[in-house]
């Protein structure tokens, strides 16, 4: 009887084991799907998001025509946001959320991000603002593409539901050492 029991626990044992592993695969199988369909989809996306603001800058362009370019930039952006959303979450349900720390150009990240929204900012009438203290070092040590998403995705909402006014970018360094300095606070205001 006991023997009968061991080898009951052992048989739901290897089955439990078997069905973790096929959740384990679907997962992997799904991420990869999503990874694979997301870079297909931005691709073109992409091209017409750039197309649109180039187009935006004619000045020949009839009040109704910006007004539709304006709707086709706006949709772009949003399924963009959908796309990532949605790719970010399928990394976070597969473990596969790791950072990926290196020294690089602070001051040129933050350049590039400022002269990126400067356009979508001055679009909606709104100041874009970027107060970066004195004492931020030009390089720091963290993950660069994690912090260059997370900033876009700050920017992008404080621009986005801001009505009026500005939004400012503060970028301060709450500790600092001697080693590579890790950046530890951004924060966006909006006004």
């Amino acid at each position: 009887q006991q023997a009968e029991l061991l080898a009951q626990t052992q048989s739901q044992s290897e089955a439990l084991q078997q069905a973790v592993y096929a959740a384990d695969a679907a997962n992997r199988a799904k991420s990869e799907f999503l990874a694979s369909m997301s870079h297909e989809l931005r691709t073109p996306l992409n091209a017409i998001l750039g197309f649109t603001q180039v187009m935006s800058r004619d000045s020949s362009l009839s009040t109704e025509h910006q007004q539709y370019l304006g709707i086709i930039n706006r949709s772009g952006e949003h399924l963009l946001d959908l796309i990532n959303d949605v790719l970010e979450m399928s990394k976070i349900e597969a473990g596969r959320m790791a950072l990926n720390e290196n020294c690089f150009n602070l001051i040129r990240l933050l350049n590039s991000l400022e002269q990126m929204f400067r356009l979508k900012a001055e679009t909606k009438g709104l100041q874009l603002i970027f107060e970066i203290a004195p004492n931020i070092p030009q390089y720091v040590k963290t993950d660069e593409s994690k912090l260059r998403s997370c900033l876009i995705n700050l920017l992008s909402n404080a621009i986005k539901f801001t009505e009026s006014g500005s939004v400012t970018l503060i970028v301060s360094v709450v500790n600092s050492t001697k080693q590579p300095t890790t950046l530890r606070q951004a924060q966006g205001k909006q006004t």
